[in-house]
């Protein structure tokens, strides 16, 4: 495809988690592009605009490659449900994130996680930062920002990890949940880790003051988060 080119993502994923990334130019996008690739268009999505388009396909493309990582078999669609979230594979989990002219995806089996959550963000600027802080961030979180980060990374990081921490557990709870139903309660510079507590009861064994762990990664110009929850015993 003409529009877009591989990329190595950040190294961060456990070995039982496959992943795979993409840069991608939407301005080059084609209809015919999504077909070349094996990728099929939700119904409607047929009449998006191309930049829609392109975002869908690069993802869904990255999720096919992390899938054949895993399974070694190409061509697994990862559809689309009724809120645009992916719909995987039988047997498989996973997440996918884009934003502009990037996109990835990690999957992995569900005998080994319960749920996965990727996101990427463009580092905000001060001016964007200052009108959505107070929407995303809780005072109590900035205890945590590293002397390395600026406040503009940091409020990115925040809104990255509780965009993570939902795709981690939207398939899971089915129901919407925001930005003030959880906060980072830890954060580690040296390992890129952070801790994630719920404030808000979600229902299906997920409650008020659960903890999530998660990693980040900052370059010059975007935020990468990912959180996973290890597949739980059943109770005896």
């Amino acid at each position: 495809m003409s529009f877009f080119s591989s990329l190595e993502i950040a190294p961060f994923f456990p070995a039982t988690v496959k992943a795979s990334a993409l840069q991608f130019d939407p301005q080059a996008f084609r209809d015919g592009d999504a077909a070349a690739e094996g990728i099929a268009l939700p119904e409607k999505m047929k009449n998006a605009v191309a930049k829609r388009k392109a975002e869908y396909v690069a993802g869904r493309l990255c999720a096919m490659r992390a899938i054949e990582g895993l399974c070694g078999v190409a061509g697994h669609q990862v559809a689309a449900g009724e809120r645009g979230e992916p719909v995987w594979p039988d047997g498989l989990i996973g997440s996918i994130t884009h934003t502009k002219g990037f996109a990835a995806a990690v999957a992995a089996r569900n005998e080994d996680w319960e749920g996965l959550g990727i996101d990427t963000e463009e580092i905000m600027t001060e001016n964007v930062m200052q009108t959505v802080k107070n929407k995303i961030c809780r005072p109590e979180e900035w205890v945590f920002k590293p002397e390395n980060l600026n406040p503009q990374t940091f409020a990115t990081l925040i809104f990255s990890a509780k965009e993570s921490l939902f795709k981690c557990l939207y398939p899971l709870v089915r129901r919407m949940f925001w930005f003030e139903d959880a906060r980072i309660v830890a954060l580690d510079a040296e390992y890129k880790s952070f801790s994630i507590e719920l404030l808000s009861d979600l229902g299906s064994g997920f409650k008020r003051k659960d903890c999530f762990s998660g990693f980040y990664y900052a370059d010059d110009v975007k935020i990468h988060t990912f959180i996973g929850l290890v597949k739980r015993a059943c109770p005896s």
